[in-house]
């Protein structure tokens, strides 16, 4: 049970729960009311694309309260493993961390290092911000809890990511590995054929990384498919397209019906 100004990271227990969750990836629009339209519509957490994406850090800040608020999960995937985008991003309100293009293993506990408050890593202490909705509490207390509610996940998208799978997924304060199907399979030489053997295997991979370290399995992808397929065996953690891939998908999928109309 959380204190009263550290917020339940509901994803983290829904997951517990062996629920599989949904969500999508923030890209472009910085809106609040962004957010209450995908938690209207079911999603569970959301990633805001610090890395790809046009945000800063009041972006971030404004898209994170409104998530928690809106009981979303906010993720929040850095630029690069380093101390100020991570702890910002943390201290503005999100309650995960997703870091990009990981190779080692010590870029892993590098970034558990940053976030996580002493004794367990180097993070600073600051209270009354909008990770504690502005409010004061013990601090010793508050640190623990964020300590635990907090998540990291870990992109998998490069061959030697994908080669150190196993030595990532065993590192303590790691809680999922994600796919990045796009990167990977252009790293694998297959740009965007997500059912080729070597994809297929090198997924099988990681989810067996996953399995045997007893972390959460995750993947994003632009099509249901996909998706699907791995859901049936075993993802866990499912982030679907973007807010603005499917405004634009749901659009043009309407628009083509009405231009299939023949007038009478």
């Amino acid at each position: 049970m959380t204190s009263s100004i550290v917020p339940q990271n509901d994803l983290r227990k829904k997951i517990a729960d062996g629920r599989p969750v949904f969500g999508t990836m923030i890209v472009e629009l910085h809106q609040a009311s962004v957010i209450q339209l995908l938690a209207n519509a079911g999603f569970d957490f959301v990633i805001i694309d610090g890395e790809h994406g046009p945000f800063s850090i009041q972006h971030i800040a404004e898209l994170s309260r409104a998530s928690v608020a809106a009981e979303i999960t906010p993720i929040v995937r850095v630029p690069e493993i380093t101390y100020t985008p991570i702890t910002q991003a943390l201290d503005a309100g999100a309650q995960g961390i997703m870091i990009p293009r990981v190779v080692r293993k010590q870029q892993v506990e590098e970034a558990v290092s940053i976030m996580k408050y002493p004794p367990v890593g180097i993070r600073g202490s600051v209270l009354a911000r909008g990770h504690t909705r502005f409010q004061w509490g013990d601090v010793r207390r508050a640190m623990d809890e964020f300590n635990r509610e907090t998540m990291l996940i870990v992109q998998v998208e490069t061959k030697e990511g994908l080669e150190a799978c196993d030595a990532l997924a065993e590192t303590k304060g790691v809680d999922a590995l994600l796919i990045g199907p796009n990167d990977l399979s252009i790293a694998l030489g297959i740009p965007g054929e997500y059912t080729h053997p070597t994809f297929v295997s090198a997924v099988e991979k990681t989810l067996a990384a996953c399995s045997k370290h007893g972390i959460t399995t995750a993947l994003h992808a632009n099509d249901l498919p996909t998706l699907t397929t791995w859901l049936q065996r075993g993802m866990r953690i499912v982030s679907f397209h973007s807010e603005a891939g499917m405004m634009m998908q749901a659009g043009a999928q309407a628009l083509q019906k009405l231009r299939e109309v023949k007038p009478k």
